[in-house]
Formats: structure tokens, sequence, C-alpha cells
């Protein structure tokens, strides 16, 4: 099936339904400099990646206490720990001392729960008080008690880590408004990581998120996809804010090479809930994908206007890990999804080098990326610029 007959196959399946296919169509994208400009760039990370609520890691990853793991916000490194077998602490990598950077390695673990700077010995406690500065006197205005460890404020949801370097944030409910109680029924706490890939990709941020919120490429991009869910039944549930997202839903079990569930049902819904497939974006740099049998999920990086790194996982109930008989589960949705991701990430890098294109003022959207037009609209709200939606609208 060709493109276009696939998309007219799509507009059919609306009509019948007696919807409107499109919604709008010809709402202006961003100009091409939102993607390549390094000005810009430099503004997302000090106005959203070093203010908002960022995902940092799963609790998992820090199994007991004195585990860390760091993870790098553009130029500041952030150490993750497990202080007890219930809290966390994350700390700025720098000693109070003379700026030296405490940790190198990746991760590890602190031993007599302390962390100790490898320069001049100055010590910390797990949650970041300074317990020993060697031959220094508390006089001309030193006292440990003001040389703790600059805090970098923590919220465990569900499993997930999320981290904001900003003094004061916003309130982790009201940033992730869309979260709060979204996924109680699926278990997420519990579910632990069975696979990881790293992509390294060349493109902006943004794209990224965008590509997973619209399916109005899925007919020419995502043949084994379309087999599996309706391209048609998508929906968006949550559409303001940092979180938005929706659901298809499932025309076989799961998201699979051959679209049978890939392990038991990690989530207590039933009837139509149990057929649903879900895709989010969590602001600025999270993607989720709740399915009935697992959580495909992944970790973006960004590195300048034009690369990320894109870690993503697959979870699954402990369970199925263990399971000697269900890995080919495991591996039947990794296959699957390595093969989506590469399908997408080629479109996403081909965006990027046509944006940069001296003849490229902006696109039009079509109606069914009305989501990705309030994407843009918020941006540039955060960033403080004039809407360019308003300032370009004779740009052909």
């Amino acid at each position: 099936m060709t493109i276009i007959k696939a998309q007219e196959v799509i507009k059919n399946e609306f009509q019948k339904r007696g919807e409107d296919y499109p919604i709008k169509d010809g709402e202006r994208t961003l100009p091409g400099k939102y993607y390549h400009s390094e000005e810009i760039y430099k503004e997302e990370i000090e106005k959203i990646f070093y203010k908002y609520w960022i995902f940092a890691c799963r609790a998992e990853e820090l199994a007991e206490a004195g585990d860390y793991k760091l993870v790098q916000v553009e130029d500041e490194s952030i150490i993750i720990l497990r202080e007890t077998e219930t809290e966390f602490k994350a700390h700025f990598n720098v000693c109070r001392h003379r700026g030296t950077q405490l940790c190198v390695e990746e991760k590890g673990k602190f031993e007599n729960n302390s962390i100790q700077c490898p320069y001049h010995a100055w010590t910390y406690g797990l949650d970041g008080k300074l317990k020993a500065a060697p031959m220094m006197k508390e006089e001309n205005g030193f006292t440990k008690d003001k040389c703790a460890l600059h805090k970098v404020h923590i919220h465990n949801w569900e499993g997930f880590l999320f981290i904001s370097l900003a003094v004061e944030p916003i309130p982790f409910e009201v940033q992730m408004e869309g979260l709060m109680g979204k996924w109680a029924d699926y278990n997420l706490s519990e579910l632990r990581i069975a696979h990881k890939i790293e992509y390294k990709l060349k493109c902006n941020w943004k794209l990224i998120l965008q590509n997973y919120q619209e399916c109005y490429h899925c007919p020419g991009v995502h043949p084994l996809l379309t087999q599996l869910t309706g391209v048609q039944s998508a929906r968006h549930d949550f559409e303001d804010g940092a979180v938005i997202g929706g659901y298809m839903e499932l025309t076989k079990e799961s998201m699979t090479m051959n679209g049978e569930a890939a392990s038991k049902p990690i989530c207590d819904v039933d009837g139509d809930d149990i057929k649903k497939v879900y895709y989010y974006s969590v602001f600025p740099n999270m993607l989720l994908t709740p399915h009935p049998d697992f959580v495909l999920f992944h970790h973006i990086t960004p590195d300048g206007p034009g690369k990320i790194t894109n870690n993503c996982y697959w979870l699954f109930h402990p369970d199925a890990i263990k399971d000697k008989n269900g890995q080919a589960g495991i591996k039947s949705a990794v296959e699957f999804w390595d093969i989506t991701n590469k399908e997408d990430w080629a479109v996403c890098e081909q965006m990027q080098f046509g944006t940069k294109s001296i003849r490229f003022t902006r696109g039009y959207y079509s109606g069914r990326e009305d989501i990705l037009h309030k994407l843009d609209k918020e941006l540039i709200k955060v960033l403080g610029h004039k809407d360019p939606h308003a300032e370009f609208d004779s740009d052909s």
C-alpha cells in the first residue's frame, strides 16, 4: 500500500465515525533556526534543562545505600545516590573547597557512607553535609555547616527519579500534573530493566518529542507497527503542560515481532484498557510508553542543537526477567522497538538536515499534528520569545 493510499484509508475511517479529519490543516511550524541555533540552544539549557524537573535514572539502578550514578546535564555533573532504603539524594558534583569534581566514574558505591574529594580529602556525608576538612579551622567565615554540597532537588515517581537544578523549582506535582495518578494500575515501581540500547542521533532534541506525538508518519515509515495497532485509533488524552500524550488501540496482544504478548500483564486493567498502548512525552527529556505487558521509555540527553544521546529501556516484571522461558518474549519486544526506533531516527535526522537549508523558513502542520503546534507555542512561551507563528505568517 502506498503512503497516499494508507492516508486515504485513515481519512475514510475518521469519516465513518463521523469525525473531522484533519482537525485543522496549515498551522505553521517553528523556523529552522529553532533546531540549529547555538544561541537558542543555550537558552533552552538555561531556561528548561537547568530549571525544569527532568528525568535522571531509575531507582533500581541504585540498589543499595551508598550506590551512586552520575548524570550529565549539559555542563553540570550531578551525583544521584541512594541514602537509605527509601531515601535518595542528589548533589552537584563539586567540592566546596576549591571546586574539584568529586566523582569521575559514571557509577559506583560510596564506602563508609561518605563522599571524599580526591584532591584534599574534604569529606561529606551522603546527605551532603561536610563531615571533615583536614587541618581547617572554623574561622574567617568558614564553618562546616555552611559548606554542605550544593543541593539538587530529587523526586521519586513510581521508580523514576527526577531532578531539578533550580534553587526553588516548581512543585513536581504541578509540572507533572499529567502523571499524577495516571499509571497507578501499572505497578511501574515494581518493574525492572530487562534491556537497554544507547542510540547516538544527529538531530535536535525537540524533533524526537515531536515525532513521538504524531502518527501522521506511521503509514509510510512504520510498516510493522501499522500491522499491530490501528493508526486511525490514535487519541490524545492529555494535551497541556509538560506531560502530553495518548494511546492507540492494539489490533493484536502487544507490540512485538509476532504481535503476541511478551509476558504476563504488568497492569491491573481489563476490558478496552488492556488493548491500548500509550505514548507520552514527559517534557523535556523523557518518552514513556506503557504496554499491557511491559514498559518502554527513552531518556534523551541533548549535546548541542544537532546531537542527542537517546538511551532506550525495556521494563518487565522481575518474574518475567528471571524466567528462562520468557526470554523469547523480551527479545521479541526489544527487536520490534529497535526496528521501529531506527525508522523514526532516520526521518528525524533527515529533518534535521533539511531544516538547515537556506530555503526552509517554516513548514505547515497537518491536522494530525495539531499537538506539535501546541508544543511549539509552549516552547516559545518558556523561552520568552516573540511568537513566530504570528510574525512569519506570510512566509512561503
